[in-house]
């Protein structure tokens, strides 16, 4: 039979740290599940790609007096949604109605869309934006769906 030398004997963890390492362990369960539903909400298969985004803004689902125009480029396209770069934040919420140029097909895209999330980027000089389709007429989404799987395939 082996015996273990006192140094090499693990220690139980003492009150305190056995709280820490079951806060820790807990933690790492909640972040594993969390990034499994992120994965699990996509609906859609995306494709990395800079296609270039004409955005106006709109108010109670209309532009308003003053119509703004944004330039964007996508980071990738799916056919429920888009992630674009722009250098304006645009908040959450906010009713977007988009032309994206699929520039291989040489297509534009006419959708209308939500911005679901925003982040920061380049010390606040770009942001990345992710929208979700809200309304697009049944071709440009099948456009989108050819488009998208093609370019995986």
């Amino acid at each position: 039979m082996t015996r273990l030398r006192k140094k090499d004997q693990k220690k139980a963890p003492s009150g305190v740290e056995a709280i820490r390492l079951k806060s820790l362990e807990v933690e790492m369960r909640k972040k594993k599940k969390a990034d499994r539903q992120a994965r699990e909400r996509r609906r859609d298969s995306r494709i990395s790609e800079e296609d270039k985004v004409l955005i106006e803004l709109l108010t109670n689902g209309r532009p308003p007096a003053d119509k703004t125009i944004i330039n964007a480029l996508t980071k990738d396209v799916s056919p429920g949604g888009v992630r674009l770069l722009t250098n304006m934040l645009l908040p959450v919420n906010t009713l977007l109605k988009m032309e994206i140029v699929l520039s291989r097909r040489r297509r534009v895209v006419h959708a209308m869309g939500m911005v679901r999330w925003a982040h920061s980027m380049y010390e606040e000089e770009m942001f990345e934006i992710g929208i979700e389709f809200t309304q697009i007429s049944p071709d440009d989404k099948m456009l989108l769906l050819e488009h998208t799987y093609k370019k995986r395939g």
